[in-house]
């Protein structure tokens, strides 16, 4: 190729943009970051070299000749970039497949085309790496890499839970149930506080904390107040990882709700510090929490099997939560890590 650049072209501004930008980085000093902002009508907006790029034809000229250009997500990034002038590598988000795919077949054909053109893809979980199969990419052309935990860094003054606690002024006594997600739609985060509403009068005990993010947070204020659990939901800022993690080993139970997922991060951080995880029953957190062996689920979108989940939780034994979040941990900490994912895709990238 007559350019020796990288390039990460994404329209996400999340920790999993981050990381992969700092990945391809250290594996190509200089790799280059293009930020795409796609508008309402689906128009690309971004800026390279100081010429504005507002149109995905001028996008793919604008990348001719790059050594390898690596774009996700695969639905509103990656199959707009199909050229025969670079290499390609498109990184799938779960969502990009599992939600827009299987909603529309238009848009499931429009994929099946571009990632069987790709030079690579890279998924995290199992049910996406089966989906490219079905969509003709060759095995050998997929990475699957869970996107786990980072090592946890250390800081100067360790934080520890009942600092957290003194800040979201928390009760000392109460077992905290900790809904980390974003109160999004996709989450079903009124699933959540219908099932703690009937775990709130069993267990008088516990108490949620919910992290006050997302389109869906006054609508989750009105089903709190609405259902009388004003004294038993706290709320959280978005908080930096070492207070967050800090929370995580505080808190008795971890719950998500999503209605699909790849390899939740979030889930894979409380496995990790040995915290209990109730999850939804989804392609994505079947590889990793296994009923009753590495943690709890119920099926998606019910508020009667998610309380049943949490019950279970509090109804069982010390020595079997110990048991189940030891296994969570040794999975975790064995095929999850991202030290060992990143490597993994590092060499791939390399030998393209």
């Amino acid at each position: 190729m007559g350019n020796s650049a990288w390039v990460f072209l994404t329209d996400r501004a999340d920790g999993h943009a981050d990381r992969f930008y700092r990945l391809f980085y250290e594996a190509h000093p200089g790799c280059e970051r293009l930020d795409v902002a796609v508008d309402h009508d689906g128009t690309p907006r971004a800026t390279r070299n100081g010429t504005a790029l507002t149109s995905w034809d001028g996008i793919r000229d604008s990348l001719a000749g790059s050594a390898l250009v690596i774009s996700g997500p695969l639905d509103t990034v990656s199959h707009h970039l199909s050229s025969d002038t670079y290499r390609h590598v498109g990184i799938s988000w779960a969502t990009d497949l599992m939600v827009s795919a299987a909603a529309s077949q238009a848009l499931a054909t429009s994929l099946e085309g571009a990632v069987a053109s790709m030079d690579l893809v890279v998924t995290d979980n199992y049910a996406t790496e089966n989906a490219f199969v079905s969509m003709g990419v060759e095995p050998d052309k997929i990475v699957r890499i869970p996107w786990g935990p980072q090592p946890f860094e250390a800081t100067g003054k360790p934080i520890s839970g009942s600092d957290v606690r003194k800040r979201l002024e928390i009760p000392d006594g109460k077992r905290v149930v900790l809904y980390p997600r974003a109160l999004e739609p996709h989450y079903e985060p009124l699933v959540f506080i219908e099932a703690l509403s009937t775990v709130a009068a069993e267990y008088p005990d516990v108490c949620a904390v919910i992290v006050e993010s997302g389109s869906l947070v006054p609508a989750v204020k009105t089903a709190v107040s609405d259902t009388g659990l004003e004294g038993t939901v706290f709320w959280a800022p978005t908080l930096e990882s070492p207070e967050f993690h800090a929370l995580i080993r505080d808190s008795a139970l971890v719950v998500v709700s999503p209605r699909t997922d790849g390899t939740s991060v979030t889930v894979m951080e409380a496995m990790s510090l040995g915290t209990p995880v109730v999850t939804s029953q989804t392609s994505g957190s079947a590889e990793w929490v296994m009923d009753g062996v590495t943690g709890w689920s119920f099926p998606v979108g019910s508020p009667a099997g998610l309380y049943s989940a949490m019950a279970r939780v509090f109804g069982a034994s010390e020595s079997e939560i110990s048991s189940i979040t030891t296994r969570a941990k040794r999975l975790v900490d064995s095929r999850a890590g991202w030290s060992r994912s990143s490597a993994i895709l590092s060499k791939a990238l390399q030998a393209l």
